[in-house]
């Protein structure tokens, strides 16, 4: 075999393997870096600064959605410019909460809050009026909305 064909099929199989590797590496990456959200067991309190916070369930919200295997509940919920949503898994397994476009979740960023781990909480303040509309992305069949007004 020529000199040039072995170094050609050697640079060839290098940048195959090293695209195989990047596009590997960023599969299982989040698309858009959640708002901090901690599993920490502490109670949920939004401030105009903070845009998303987690604890463990304390107290029913009337601006609650609940997350089971069947999905979120109330499905659609409508609140007002400045009112915060907590959603809350009620589920033995891990859900998500990631804005529409799956699987790229770019059409509201600041609602791909992530992983909600079972009996735990995360909510998020909308300061904006509009329709925002999630899914689970670990099961995105499980879809859900926000109306803010």
């Amino acid at each position: 075999m020529p000199k040039n064909v072995v170094i050609a099929t050697v640079v060839i199989v290098v940048l195959v393997l090293a695209g195989w590797y990047f596009i590997g590496s960023k599969k299982y990456s989040t698309p858009q870096a959640p708002a901090k959200v901690s599993q920490t067991p502490a109670p949920v309190a939004a401030s105009p600064t903070s845009s998303a916070t987690d604890g463990a369930i304390v107290t029913e919200d009337k601006n609650a959605v609940q997350i089971s295997s069947s999905g979120f509940s109330p499905k659609s919920i409508a609140i007002k410019v400045g009112e915060t949503v907590t959603w809350m898994n009620n589920d033995n397994t891990n859900h998500t909460v990631y804005s529409a476009g799956h699987p790229t979740h770019l059409t509201y960023p600041p609602l791909n809050l992530g992983t909600i781990k079972p009996g735990r909480q995360v909510s998020l303040e909308f300061p904006k009026a509009g329709t925002y509309q999630y899914h689970d992305h670990l099961n995105p069949s499980l879809t859900g909305s926000v109306t803010v007004k």
